[in-house]
């Protein structure tokens, strides 16, 4: 009987899964902190002054929330949906960072960023 053990996330754990009538050592990674992929704007893409940010998140272990950076200061919250307006970015180049965090606003391992440029 084939097993099939898949995961995703940021920690690794040593699990002994039998198959067949033999035990296996297999290395399994946890998603403890969920994920999260920027959907919206695309890598690179030339943007307005407003531009709307919009991403995937899978909440697993302490993940409940997402905040959006810009240029790794700027902050934004977002306890519910999937997509938030950044208003009045300046014309040059900015890193856009949607990170996972708790319920107690503290920062995990589950993030995403996308560079933009603004005419």
């Amino acid at each position: 009987m084939p097993v099939r053990v898949a995961a995703i996330g940021c920690r690794a754990l040593a699990a002994v899964v039998w198959a067949a009538g033999m035990c296996v050592a297999v290395d399994v990674t946890l998603a403890a902190d969920g994920s999260v992929a920027i959907v919206s704007p695309k890598p690179n893409e030339v943007v307005g002054g407003d531009v709307t940010v919009t991403w995937k998140q899978e909440k697993t272990g302490k993940a409940d929330h997402v905040h959006v950076f810009v240029d790794r200061g700027r902050m934004k919250p977002v306890t519910t949906g999937t997509s938030t307006v950044i208003k009045g970015l300046s014309k040059g180049t900015h890193e856009i960072t949607v990170q996972a965090y708790s319920s107690d606003h503290e920062p995990l391992d589950a993030k995403a960023s996308v560079t933009v440029r603004v005419e």
